[in-house]
């Protein structure tokens, strides 16, 4: 016969009155070995000191039984604060639910799921045994290893971050060990809901409970209250002044912030990530952004449902301070007032994303490290685009969206605006470009109406092109014809790239972050 080993860190069912035969037994954690027969346990959902116990009152976790019939007259351990109590079975209820005798308490109900069958851990068996083909797990050492509560903190720390904070606090009534646990995260995510007050119970615990020698590096805050604007500007200025580093953050449309708040955000000296979007509506009201932002480490920005002023004779510039800006993505952005040009002028961006931006009249890029650029729904045949520098490390270009009705476009005109942008990013390797460009252009094509003045740029390093094709699209262009096009723009060009007609079943905004 295998005996079974009580070793350190082994999880196991403590009965801590001695002789006590119809007391619970309560799950606990074995510390040290005292002696060749006690043991040192910790009781895991108790608030109870660590106890040194005899070997007849610990007995291992029994296994769980996927599945068992409980009858009138059954014995049963029952669950009930916080421990395994001896009970018997009255009477069936039904749907789950029955009518138990716990010992020494009056008669209760309980619904299955609290109950057991009730076993004694006799030399080393269960009496009666669990059946073999009922057992959960194998009855072996290493399936009792209480394999969680091995690891360190820093790793399941980790593992919390990936959870919504109201999950992330709920950890603490899993054992003693969890109790402090939460109060040491590093990374929250507010995700609202129904309840109105969620949100200031959220702040208020991380003004009051959370460790305050911690750093908070990540702040996730998905807004969609009403009310709370100065619960939401606290709750910023405290995460900011922990060191905060990556920042998300969702506003209600209804919702007015502070005015403090942006200047607050926009001047951190320890942000890195930045999302920013005031929610979409009917009765949204964009906030207008600083003509400049000081965030000197700031990485990445993504900026969405925002206005923005000019900064000088027209032109918008709000992103030349940022000296270690590498990703930028404008969603939904606005020009007002007498803003005119949107100018990204940036020393360090390396990708840029433009997405539904029709405001503006004309885009200027000043950003000689520029690698990926996306423009997506954007009537580029209205608008301008030039560039100081000749974007010499330009990777990948994907062009896409374009939504003015052909019968509405000057054609003249169009052809030629495109043909410039094409000029300007002439530098591509690997060009995507949506069907519906193709399909103006193709309009125009057959037509003659191409400008023989502007002609299309000779693409010194371009490795592919690719015409993408939503499979949304009604096809109204012959494949021939579209390779016409192709043709078309890539005349200028030696040696011929790979050319693809990719049709896609995924969103574009999916599709060209790949």
């Amino acid at each position: 016969m295998v005996r079974f080993k009580f070793d350190p860190g082994c999880a196991v069912e403590v009965n801590n009155i001695d002789g006590g035969i119809y007391t619970p037994w309560f799950n606990g954690t074995i510390i040290s070995r005292v002696s060749s027969n006690e043991f040192l346990v910790d009781y895991n959902d108790l608030e109870l000191e660590q106890t040194v116990v005899g070997i007849h009152q610990i007995r291992p976790v029994p296994s769980p039984v996927s599945d068992f019939e409980l009858k009138i007259g059954d014995d049963v351990d029952v669950f009930w604060k916080q421990g395994w109590w001896k009970g018997h079975i009255k009477e069936d209820l039904g749907y789950g639910k029955f009518r138990v005798t716990v010992t020494g308490t009056p008669t209760k109900v309980f619904s299955k799921e609290k109950l057991r069958i009730h076993r004694n851990w006799i030399i080393d068996n269960w009496v009666p045994p669990i059946p073999q083909k009922l057992r959960g797990t194998e009855e072996t050492e290493e399936n009792r290893r209480n394999r969680i509560g091995e690891l360190p903190d820093c790793i399941l720390l980790h593992i919390m971050s990936f959870l919504e904070a109201r999950d992330a606090v709920r950890t603490c009534i899993l054992s003693k060990r969890w109790k402090d646990l939460c109060k040491r995260l590093t990374t929250l995510a507010y995700i609202p809901s129904w309840d109105e007050s969620s949100f200031k119970n959220f702040q208020s615990w991380v003004l009051s409970s959370r460790d305050q020698s911690c750093s908070l590096r990540n702040l996730t805050v998905d807004t969609q209250f009403l009310e709370g604007e100065e619960d939401l500007h606290t709750l910023v200025q405290y995460a900011l002044f922990h060191n905060l580093q990556h920042l998300n953050i969702k506003i209600n449309q209804s919702l007015t912030p502070k005015p403090e708040l942006l200047p607050l955000i926009l001047t951190s000296h320890s942000l890195t990530f930045l999302e920013l979007s005031y929610r979409r509506g009917k009765a949204a009201v964009k906030s207008v952004l600083p003509k400049s932002f000081h965030l000197p480490v700031l990485r990445t920005l993504h900026l969405e449902y925002v206005n923005f002023v000019a900064t000088h004779d027209h032109y918008v510039d709000p992103f030349s301070n940022l000296h270690a800006l590498n990703t930028l993505v404008l969603r939904f952005c606005d020009l007002i007032e007498d803003a005119q040009v949107l100018c990204i002028s940036n020393q360090t961006l390396s990708s840029l994303t433009i997405f539904h931006i029709s405001s503006a009249d004309e885009f200027s890029l000043s950003t000689p490290n520029l690698s990926s650029f996306t423009i997506w729904k954007i009537p580029i045949f209205k608008k301008l685009l030039s560039s100081t520098s000749n974007l010499s490390f330009l990777q990948q270009v994907n062009i896409d969206g374009f939504f003015e009705s052909i019968e509405r476009c000057s054609i003249f005109k169009d052809a030629s605006v495109f043909l410039s942008w094409l000029q300007v990013l002439a530098n591509v390797k690997i060009l995507k470009i949506g069907y519906s460009v193709i399909q103006a252009i193709d309009y125009e094509h057959l037509a003659n109406l191409i400008s023989k003045k502007v002609q299309p740029p000779h693409f010194a390093r371009l490795e592919s092109l690719t015409v993408v094709k939503y499979f949304r699209q009604s096809v109204s262009v012959p494949e021939d014809d579209i390779i016409k096009v192709v043709e078309h723009l890539l005349q200028n060009t030696t040696p011929m790239p790979r050319v693809n007609i990719t049709e896609i079943y995924e969103d574009y905004d999916q599709y060209y972050r790949c």
